[in-house]
């Protein structure tokens, strides 16, 4: 069984970013919050294959401040679940599945500290309309400070294993998930396809069950994990060292973690991110040192792509060929 790291974010609450604006003058007090936690993991190989009759499914959206909210089912149990690919694979909230058979124990950290409590199960049935699964490996973990700060209660996270066979869309604008059958050469079927001409088109590496898209940062080459259960990007601090000095820097901060750890973030605006061979412009980013989230992943990072960016257009996942494509919003 291999280790994972699994990327959770428990509360981004930076309060310097309001419904995605900057706002120019810093808090005179540290902000105390739970920063981005990993949890680090063994999962079971051999989870059966998806299964149900349709060609493309079509999943409303909700919101919850910057994360994607999709309802799900596992066995009689129906709710919200944030679409996370930070995540490797199903993770179940503990406050309503701590009674679930244990496999095994595991254990949490992150930038801010360190937690335990965590454990893996299996789950009978699972299901997203006529999306399903059979005795689905998952992880059970707290989650409150997810639901506590965004007033919603979540059953869990959907991660990447989830869609390792299939195509995912993302129409933000729109407030839906498209889930694709792909055919034996891992394309969406012509007829089906919602979207076509791309202006961003790239592969990723997919290493971990993470995605990484490489780009860059005012021409310095860099490789992003891209986590749609990240409200923010995030840099690592010793990888933009010599970029800081061309970026306007909004503010900085200190965050509290566990067990009283303080470190410092910058908010920061970039004028040019490039992915793939497309530019984006007036970037918003946090910085902070990413060094334990590397760890956790069992490599280094430069940076993770979250809302900013991906809000940015419509995305296209394929697992199977490992292609990314975006379709602009105009308005970008």
């Amino acid at each position: 069984m291999n280790r994972l790291g699994l990327s959770l974010l428990l509360l981004l609450s930076v309060f310097y970013w309001n419904q995605g604006l900057c706002i120019g003058k810093p808090k005179p007090n540290p902000v105390k919050t739970i920063f981005l936690k990993k949890l680090h993991l063994k999962t079971i190989a051999g989870d059966p294959e998806p299964f149900g009759d349709y060609n493309n499914l079509v999943v409303p959206i909700k919101r919850a401040g910057n994360l994607i909210i999709v309802e799900a089912q596992i066995d009689t149990m129906q709710g919200n679940f944030i679409l996370d690919t930070g995540a490797p694979y199903l993770v179940l909230n503990t406050t309503y599945f701590r009674n679930m058979p244990r496999i095994e124990e595991q254990e949490a950290g992150g930038i801010n500290g360190a937690s335990s409590g965590t454990f893996t199960t299996v789950v009978k049935n699972f299901s997203i309309l006529d999306l399903h699964y059979s005795r689905l490996t998952a992880d059970v973990t707290d989650l409150s400070a997810l639901e506590n700060g965004r007033h919603i209660k979540i059953l869990g996270l959907l991660g990447t294993r989830l869609f390792s066979k299939l195509a995912i869309t993302v129409d933000l604008f729109h407030n839906q998930l498209y889930i694709h059958k792909l055919d034996d050469h891992g394309e969406i079927n012509p007829a089906e396809q919602i979207y076509t001409n791309p202006q961003l088109k790239t592969s990723f590496k997919y290493s971990g069950d993470v995605i990484y898209l490489k780009g860059a940062i005012n021409d310095i080459s860099m490789w992003f994990a891209f986590d749609t259960g990240a409200e923010v990007n995030l840099l690592d601090y010793n990888h933009s060292k010599k970029m800081m000095q061309n970026m306007e820097i909004i503010n900085r901060a200190k965050l509290t973690g566990v067990g009283g750890s303080v470190f410092e973030i910058i908010n920061a605006k970039v004028d040019k991110m490039t992915i793939g061979d497309q530019v984006f412009t007036n970037n918003r980013v946090t910085i902070t040192n990413l060094d334990k989230m590397g760890r956790f992943y069992g490599q280094s990072m430069d940076g993770i792509l979250g809302y900013d960016f991906f809000t940015r257009g419509i995305f296209t996942i394929n697992f199977v060929k490992k292609e990314f494509e975006m379709y602009i919003y105009s308005h970008q």
